[in-house]
């Protein structure tokens, strides 16, 4: 969105503080710029109606504001269609659903581009200064080894996205990596599980707690303790879950004089995390302080150091730094902590589940010689049940809308795309398809979760080998993107996932009690709903908590 729509979009979302009168003129006005940049083209999808049948920005305005309904509203015209159009602003926007359509956005083009997205989250989710962010908008030359063709003689400088997905998308991917990171949480987080007696009963509000000590421990994981212990774990914690709750608003650049309290929010949590760059990792970087090799306590992992040292050799403002640090963060928890969230609250609603989850999850445990419990991580992740449980919360609970912009030729679904349009793929759409994802008695709206697990091979005993079998293919399923954009972090993502509710269902008796509001003291009159404050982005939180009684068991 250009900066006149962004700034008509911010005037909008407060329709309700405005004048008459002034409302009048700004819809006038935007339904005049709107129009003047429309192009005729007879060949064109559909065109979706306008929310509320307000010209030209109804669909803007429904997007901004409720983006949850709005990606409902097309998936009815998606039913019958592949491809729907909408303005965004001034902005063409194509929709799309289908495995053809949605692979088109994850190969690897010169035509689609993710860097118009990438930018917009720099620039107000991850605090990236103008001049760094500028940096990364005048480097051409992708992520690819090679430069994109033309590009090598004029770029000087760093090659800022390849650098930035080698150390994101290569080397959180790397099974060192991976394998330090869970095995650094499962201690951590096994520590704060384990700190309840044994034997008895505790009421706790669930949601608070993963939000809290799972939270905390992954945290640590990543970053050492230094960040938590700056200002307080509790406090850090607190800023950072009023950061995620903001996201999407700070997402479309709202005047800081007209909607504050966002800003006002990211400063905090931004503010921690400069502290932390300077006064915690820099000196290591500098090589004033010695740090462990893969994980040290004070500054986490050697991944996150290595970024940090080249962001800082390569002139990246340390509250650039720090921002980006604080959008992995938001990354690593922001939708870790949801997913698990859902899939426990699935678990203690059904006994047997939670039974049988817990029975195959001892089946991924061993003893040490001091008699400490130990997680095989890659017997975990071949769980078939554990596996199917994790894949199913995903599929019901994360709303992302895909998105490229169209920089070079592009045709879809026999439409010639015009330069700059962007293309959208909502995860919301393509796996709630009942098409692909049901089976008798259990439709697609609904958690089921043994819908990804198969039985072959029957044994003497008539019982078959439960195998874990996807229930659709990559096209349907991309909770985490795709294409060389893919959420570097998902390897990590799926193990932190499972291992705490491998933890969890072994850890604990557990006992439901009640729906309670967040705040976690008044009794809910319904169960949870997907926060749709949050659709479009991420994960969708919960809106209500499960308040259980628990025993720890070992």
């Amino acid at each position: 969105m250009d900066a006149v729509v962004k700034e008509a979009a911010a005037a909008l979302w407060a329709l309700p503080l405005q004048s008459t009168g002034v409302v009048t003129v700004l819809v006038a006005v935007l339904a005049l710029i709107a129009f003047a940049a429309r192009k005729s083209n007879d060949d064109e999808p559909l065109s979706l109606p306008n929310w509320k049948g307000i010209p030209f920005l109804g669909n803007t305005i429904q997007y901004i504001v409720d983006n949850g309904t709005f990606i409902d509203r097309a998936g009815e015209y998606l039913k019958t269609r592949d491809i729907v159009k909408f303005s965004l602003g001034s902005t063409p926007v194509y929709l799309v659903t289908g495995g053809k359509h949605v692979q088109a956005l994850f190969r690897k083009s010169t035509s689609i581009s993710s860097d118009k997205f990438l930018l917009l989250v720099m620039e107000t989710i991850m605090c990236f200064t103008p001049e760094d962010r500028a940096k990364f908008e005048n480097d051409h030359t992708g992520r690819l080894p090679e430069p994109a063709p033309g590009t090598a003689e004029t770029h000087k400088g760093p090659r800022y996205w390849l650098d930035f997905h080698n150390y994101n998308a290569r080397t959180l991917a790397l099974t060192s990596t991976t394998s330090l990171l869970t095995a650094k949480f499962y201690d951590l987080f096994r520590d704060r599980v384990q700190a309840y007696p044994v034997g008895e009963w505790t009421t706790v509000n669930l949601q608070g707690f993963m939000r809290t000590k799972m939270a905390g421990a992954a945290i640590r994981a990543m970053a050492g303790n230094k960040f938590l212990d700056r200002v307080g774990e509790d406090e850090v914690l607190q800023a950072f879950w009023d950061y995620d709750s903001v996201t999407m608003r700070l997402m479309y650049s709202l005047p800081k004089w007209m909607d504050p309290k966002p800003w006002q929010i990211l400063d905090r949590i931004h503010q921690i995390a400069i502290d932390w760059a300077q006064k915690d990792m820099d000196p290591v970087l500098e090589g004033k302080e010695e740090a462990a090799e893969g994980w040290d306590p004070r500054v986490g992992l050697k991944f996150l150091r290595e970024y940090q040292r080249w962001g800082k050799e390569n002139g990246l403002d340390v509250k650039t730094r720090a921002g980006y640090f604080v959008g992995l963060l938001l990354g690593l928890n922001g939708n870790s902590i949801p997913i698990a969230t859902w899939a426990l609250f699935e678990l203690v609603q059904d006994p047997e589940l939670l039974e049988a989850v817990r029975n195959e999850a001892e089946t991924a445990f061993d003893t040490d010689s001091s008699g400490q419990r130990t997680l095989d991580v890659p017997r975990m992740l071949t769980l078939p049940l554990l596996q199917s449980v994790y894949v199913e919360t995903l599929r019901l609970h994360v709303s992302v809308n895909v998105t490229r912009e169209v920089v070079g030729d592009v045709t879809l679904g026999g439409y010639k795309l015009p330069k700059h349009a962007l293309i959208q793929a909502p995860t919301w759409l393509a796996h709630s398809n009942e098409k692909v994802w049901s089976a008798e008695g259990h439709p697609a709206s609904e958690f089921w979760a043994y819908r990804h697990v198969r039985y072959s091979n029957t044994d003497s005993d008539g019982k078959g080998k439960a195998e874990f079998v996807m229930s659709a293919g990559p096209n349907d399923f991309f909770p985490y993107g795709g294409g060389i954009s893919m959420c570097p972090g998902r390897h990590f993502a799926k193990q932190e996932i499972m291992a705490a509710l491998a933890i969890m269902v072994t850890t604990f008796d557990i006992e439901m009690i009640e729906w309670v509001t967040m705040d976690g003291k008044s009794k809910s009159d319904r169960p949870p709903r997907d926060d749709l404050t949050h659709s479009g982005s991420a994960a969708l939180p919960p809106d209500r908590d499960m308040k259980v009684r628990w025993r720890r068991r070992l």
